[in-house]
């Protein structure tokens, strides 16, 4: 059965109205189905500098539902006048055929309107649906808008109902000059792994949380990508702002932007959409929110009792987390101990795989009795490397991506530079399901960069 997807703003309209009127912000009262948000003292500007979506879709993205064999999301935004929002979809064919058995879902539609700490007024409607009913392991089109302008046909394939071969793109922050920077290193991405079925983001996406023109950019960088690909963003620290009613401030966009599992912790609001999971063909992904294991300790603990559980059930043969913050820092003066210590032990207890991770901007990977631990950084911003003893493999002033393929037993990683450059590899090799891969290490024999170039 094919639904919509549950409104994901609504719920936090009134605490985010009451931290305006608390800021001393003057606002009328909106009908019930206009949402607002702020992170702080709105600025004064005139209408003409507002944000406001134009009559075509705008920032199409396609996200995983729980059951990716079954389904997938949709999440676009238009103008604040536009009609209803739909999205048509059909089993893709070789030519124009599918058009004779096109089926139509209403979307969840609402009007976004707020004053960002961070930039212009914005303006928009956004629109969210979920397909779902669909065979697995079947290529689909589909096209989104309001019933007068519709988006291009996409093509998006669901997963397969057993494990079996995939690709998937990990990406560390890209946060600045993303369009003209971090737009290579996704075109590059693409041109290597056009076959990848999934990309992962390990959390700061944009620089400044509420500033709707980055966030226009980080969907202007990988179009393609993000319409093609099973999305699945972690936030980082630059995903969040001052705090609302004591408790994260979360970018309005996120929940605007995203239509993510709502598998997290159950009853906890605050972590819905950040904390989630995700089965696809014999990987268990799972993403956990950084800051709110650092900063806040109930959410911590509602965490990481989640993630036992989701570590304890698995009959996936491997296991990915993915998280902003690095277990084991790269860049000079930074260490995330408590981190460490509360989540290591649960990682090592359980035989997780991966572990994929952001924040430190420069590159470095490495084994730690357990999970190989990786950071990384698509964007231009560079920090120098620290103390890295634990990584086999470190870089700085380097932008990269990471491919990662899983083929039964083997899983195979390899970093590659903007300009298309392979610069680490390695093969985990899991011939015993429950045991703890063995690693093979296939890193090329080319020197390590040190460009050192400083923020």
């Amino acid at each position: 059965m094919t639904q919509s997807h549950t409104p994901f703003r609504a719920k936090h309209a009134s605490s985010r109205l009451s931290a305006l009127l608390v800021c001393g912000v003057a606002l009328s009262v909106l009908p019930p189905t206009v949402s607002m948000a702020a992170e702080g003292p709105a600025k004064a500007r005139s209408s003409a500098e507002s944000v406001v979506a134009g009559g075509k879709p705008q920032r199409l993205i396609v996200n995983p539902t729980e059951d990716t064999t079954r389904g997938f999301a949709v999440t676009w935004r238009m103008e604040a006048g536009a009609g209803q929002g739909l999205v048509e979809y059909a089993e893709a064919t070789p030519g124009p055929a599918f058009e004779e058995a096109v089926q139509t879902v209403t979307a969840q539609s609402e009007v976004v309107q707020y004053v960002p700490r961070n930039g212009a007024p914005v303006s928009a409607t956004a629109h969210s649906a979920v397909i779902d009913g669909l065979k697995p392991e079947t290529l689909y089109v589909y096209r989104v808008g309001d019933g007068r302008t519709f988006s291009a046909w996409r093509q998006i394939r669901t997963a397969a109902a057993s494990a079996k071969p995939f690709t998937f793109l990990y990406f560390g922050d890209v946060q600045n000059e993303v369009e003209s920077h971090g737009s290579r290193v996704m075109r590059m991405a693409r041109r290597l792994a056009p076959d990848a079925a999934l990309a992962l983001y390990a959390g700061d996406l944009i620089n400044r949380s509420d500033a709707d023109r980055e966030w226009g950019e980080w969907f202007d960088m990988a179009p393609d990508l993000h319409t093609e690909l099973l999305t699945l963003p972690s936030p980082g620290n630059h995903e969040y702002g001052p705090q609302v009613e004591g408790r994260p401030g979360l970018a309005p966009q996120w929940r605007q932007q995203f239509t993510l599992p709502r598998n997290g912790p159950a009853g906890v609001a605050a972590l819905s959409e950040t904390v989630y999971q995700v089965d696809y063909q014999g990987v268990r992904f799972l993403s956990l929110d950084a800051d709110a294991i650092t900063d806040y300790p109930d959410l911590a603990d509602a965490t990481l009792k989640w993630l036992e559980a989701r570590l304890t059930d698995n009959p996936n043969a491997w296991t990915v987390v993915f998280l902003h913050y690095p277990i084991y820092s790269t860049a000079k003066g930074r260490d995330n101990a408590e981190l460490r210590a509360a989540l290591e032990p649960i990682l090592r207890k359980h035989g997780v795989d991966l572990v994929l991770q952001g924040h430190d901007h420069t590159y470095a990977r490495g084994r730690k009795d357990g999970p190989v631990y990786v950071v990384s950084v698509a964007g231009p911003k560079q920090y120098v490397g620290g103390e890295r003893g634990w990584a086999t493999r470190k870089a700085t002033g380097v932008q990269l991506f990471q491919a990662i393929s899983v083929d039964g037993a083997d899983l195979t990683y390899k970093a590659y530079t903007a300009t298309g450059g392979l610069y680490d590899a390695f093969r985990l090799s899991k011939p015993v399901r429950g045991k703890p891969a063995r690693l093979i290490d296939l890193t090329p024999k080319s020197v390590e960069l040190d460009l050192k170039r400083a923020p």
